[in-house]
């Protein structure tokens, strides 16, 4: 009986150690060390921003440090493949600057060496809308008045490719001006500098990259749906007779390489609904200028291919 009493006793025990062994590999199994959050661009833009408020949020639902590594250049080219480069076990994550991706796949004369539709789509999580702006000492008064200028109108643009550069050029097809492009700002903040100092006559830029030197600027039209709560006084480019140039956005979409499990993309995807619907991140990116969104990996596929659409209508 003795024997038999202790022989049940050590079988539980290493039951017990067993289940909790496993417990406790299950809890560490992910993540177990920081998770990297690439941004193709310079600190200091908009997109660096929204990283950065996302990151610490992050760390305190996941556990572990969320460090920021800007990778710029290139358009947000040579952050984007350094992304999709990477080891795939997701402790790499970022943002994928996709309307670049798509003006290549669809517009551009040299094709990007790597496929965006194979990324591991975690989440989108905010809309870029972007106003044109000109200097507010300018004699353009509305976007119509570009047609009349008798000259080209100069923008201002991080690169060939760029939002900045692709905006533009499809209004100019869409309305019938002509547009020269003084390539190479930093970040579309630094361009909406160009057009404050006198430098360029407009520029494109979301409220958060405008806001800095709005008093100096005249917002002409918002390329949007509805009209912005941040400047409800400017027209939508819909209301201008131009609705198809309303879907000229820029989706941030969290992304991590191809080929990343779907388990440890489902943890960092159930972090962000964390973060994402609190009421104090939401005010936080509203008051900002941001345009706070929750899109799932489906939705991504199909808002990406309606984009390719469009821009390959503006060929």
């Amino acid at each position: 009986m003795k024997k038999l009493v202790v022989g049940v006793f050590m079988i539980l025990f290493v039951s017990l150690c067993f289940i909790s062994f496993n417990a406790q590999t299950v809890k560490a199994a992910f993540p177990e060390k920081p998770i990297s959050f690439i941004v193709p661009f310079r600190a200091g833009g908009g997109t660096d921003g929204m990283a950065r408020a996302l990151a610490p949020r992050l760390e305190k639902v996941l556990g572990v440090p969320v460090p920021i590594k800007n990778e710029g250049g290139s358009g947000g080219r040579r952050g984007t493949i350094t992304l999709y480069k990477s080891k795939p076990d997701g402790y790499t994550i970022g943002f994928a600057h996709f309307a670049t991706l798509l003006y290549d796949e669809t517009l551009g004369q040299k094709k990007t060496p790597i496929d965006y539709k194979k990324f591991a789509a975690i989440m989108k999580v905010d809309q870029a809308l972007f106003f044109i702006s000109v200097n507010k000492k300018s004699p353009f008064k509305t976007i119509n008045d570009f047609t009349t200028a008798g000259r080209p109108i100069k923008f201002g643009a991080t690169g060939v490719g760029s939002p900045s550069y692709l905006f533009p050029k499809a209004l100019q097809k869409a309305m019938g001006f002509e547009a020269s492009f003084v390539t190479g700002q930093k970040n579309l903040a630094a361009a909406a500098l160009a057009v404050a100092r006198g430098d360029v006559d407009g520029a494109v830029g979301t409220y958060t990259h405008i806001s800095g030197v709005l008093e100096d600027l005249r917002p002409l039209v918002y390329l949007a749906q509805e009209r912005s709560d941040k400047l409800p006084d400017v027209q939508t480019i819909k209301q201008l007779g131009y609705e198809k140039l309303a879907t000229l956005d820029v989706p941030w979409i969290i992304v991590a390489p191809p080929g990343t499990p779907e388990d440890r993309l489902e943890v960092i995807r159930a972090a962000l609904r964390k973060v994402g619907t609190s009421k104090e991140y939401l005010d936080w990116a509203i008051d900002a200028g941001y345009s706070p969104c929750l899109v799932g990996p489906d939705q991504i596929r199909k808002d990406l291919e309606t984009r390719k659409e469009l821009y390959e209508s503006l060929k």
